[in-house]
């Protein structure tokens, strides 16, 4: 209790001397030159009043809770009017304030008009200030027009009321309204802020340039290695279905920029393979899946996906050598995988994958409670293909699927054994593949193709809300062309890696963060 009624007994001083040197603002008066200094300590003079209608001298302390409150509404009220030839011009009354202090204030707040420093108080007193934040509004001859307060929104409604009547051209009568906020003069403490802009981070570049033996590739999936590489894997020949057909995989070592060139895993003219993805199991193995096709041959371009069986092989050693294939089932299944699976946090893993099943079309979610060793055969459900999958915190899971005109989703509550009606999302889709990752924050991000009719643009989407909702997608590829199949990770650092079809012709890899994602521009 005694150091609480110390506090206030400081804080009322601090207020005491600062109005003890604060006079009554001089409504109607020039306020004249005012003396400035730099976050540098070079000085300089304010005088060029008559450049522009009106110029608000504000009254602002970094360490002021009171100014931190309305910074962000005083700072969207000068981007308003700024266009319009109003300045604000900030003073920083504290002396203790670093310059660190200053930049980060300034930064982290989108604060966009001079800061000048008065560390001997020689513009507090020149206008009678006494509080941060406060204002003090000059107009073209540098009389004072309007004195007030900016704690409150009130109070910023009647400096704008006050602006819009300057530009207006209106008769004005000295106005001043009473400020309160933290005394200047107060002893505060420097305020721990957090950067809402975040720390932007995006790259890409093209996983190869060119494969003499094969001219089309398409449909990748990127993993990381236990040990840390980037592994990409796709198709690739002269046609899709093609007899060449064959499974690529390029290698970006850990902390290397550049992609391997890319090797041959799997070739066979007369069962070529289809998809391939990759994924790590519980015990540090990698695991790939991909589909033999076996319709009779010859076949057209694009066909036999709906006789395609399911194989597996892995690796230990990070995808140098691997095990040989092996049929994931002995039972007809007719099967093509698309996303990686998804681990649940018990360990089981589900992978979706497009089926035919007694004959229909859809999909089927395969189950693995052994890491892998062994499968069966979940829920199916006919309301959309290649689906990707998500892991709410109360454990159902969510599937999202390819479907024209709008992505579909379904829901299991029971780890993929039963799935419930497909229902169509808000998020367009013309009939491509689509991939979706919940982040190590819970967050989720979708890419996909936003357009009913065209596999461009290529955007990507984040939800804060485990998939309810979205927000609007950002395009990371919107030129002429096709753009689709995407496939995406997080990777242990935090980054966001997609790769995908580039016009048909290569595989293209982007790495961002998820501050890359987030909504907020900097004022300019």
């Amino acid at each position: 209790m005694i150091l609480r009624l110390f506090a206030v007994t400081v804080m009322c001083v601090a207020a005491l001397d600062s109005a003890a040197f604060a006079a009554e603002p001089k409504l109607g008066e020039p306020m004249g030159p005012v003396d400035l200094l730099t976050h540098d300590g070079r000085k300089m003079t304010m005088r060029n009043y008559d450049e522009r209608p009106a110029t608000a001298v504000l009254f602002l302390s970094p360490r002021c809770p009171v100014t931190e409150k309305a910074i962000n509404d005083i700072a969207a009220l000068y981007q308003e009017y700024r266009r319009k030839n109003v300045l604000f011009v900030g003073i920083v009354p504290d002396p203790e304030v670093t310059n660190t202090e200053l930049a980060d204030f300034i930064q982290k707040r989108g604060v966009i008009f001079p800061l000048y420093r008065d560390p001997q108080g020689k513009i507090v007193k020149q206008f009678g200030a006494s509080v941060t934040p406060e204002v003090f509004m000059l107009d073209g001859e540098s009389k004072l027009i309007y004195h007030g307060g900016l704690a409150e929104a009130a109070g910023r409604d009647a400096l704008e009321s006050r602006i819009r009547d300057v530009l207006a051209k209106k008769e004005i009568t000295p106005k001043s309204d009473k400020a309160t906020g933290s005394a200047i003069g107060a002893k505060l403490s420097p305020i721990k802020r957090d950067n809402p802009y975040g720390q932007l981070s995006f790259s890409s570049e093209l996983v190869f340039e060119k494969i003499p033996q094969a001219a089309v590739h398409h449909c990748s999936v990127i993993e990381q290695a236990p040990n840390g590489d980037l592994l990409c894997v796709w198709y690739g020949g002269n046609y899709e279905s093609g007899d060449d057909q064959m499974i690529f995989l390029s290698r970006r070592e850990k902390g290397s920029r550049t992609w391997s060139e890319p090797e041959v895993l799997i070739e066979d003219a007369l069962l070529p393979p289809g998809n391939a993805i990759i994924f790590v199991d519980g015990r540090k193995r990698l695991q790939m899946v991909w589909c033999r096709m076996e319709p009779t041959r010859p076949i057209r371009r694009g066909g036999g996906w709906d006789r395609c069986r399911l194989m597996l092989r892995t690796s230990e050693d990070n995808g140098r050598t691997w095990s040989k294939d092996r049929e994931m089932f002995v039972e007809d299944l007719w099967a093509v995988p698309r996303n990686r699976p998804l681990v649940l946090r018990d360990g089981t893993i589900v992978l979706p994958v497009e089926a035919v099943v007694d004959g229909r079309d859809g999909s089927t979610f395969l189950i693995s409670r052994d890491n892998g060793d062994s499968w069966k055969i979940g829920g199916f459900t006919a309301g959309g293909s290649q689906p990707a999958l998500a892991e709410r915190k109360d454990g159902s899971l969510v599937a999202l699927m390819r479907k024209y005109p709008q992505i579909t989703e379904i829901i299991s509550q029971d780890q993929g054994e039963t799935w419930s009606e497909a229902k169509p999302t808000t998020l367009n889709n013309p009939d491509s593949g689509i991939s979706m990752i919940p982040l190590a924050n819970g967050h989720w991000v979708i890419v996909y193709n936003d357009s009913e009719n065209s596999r461009t643009p290529l955007s990507i989407a984040r939800s804060t809300d485990e998939g309810r909702t979205w927000e609007a997608p950002l395009k990371l590829e919107a030129n002429p062309g096709e753009y689709s199949y995407p496939s995406l990770l997080q990777t242990a650092d935090g980054k966001i890696h997609v790769t995908y079809t580039f016009r048909r012709y290569g595989i293209k890899h982007v790495e961002l963060n998820e501050d890359w994602l987030v909504h907020m521009e900097r004022p300019n």
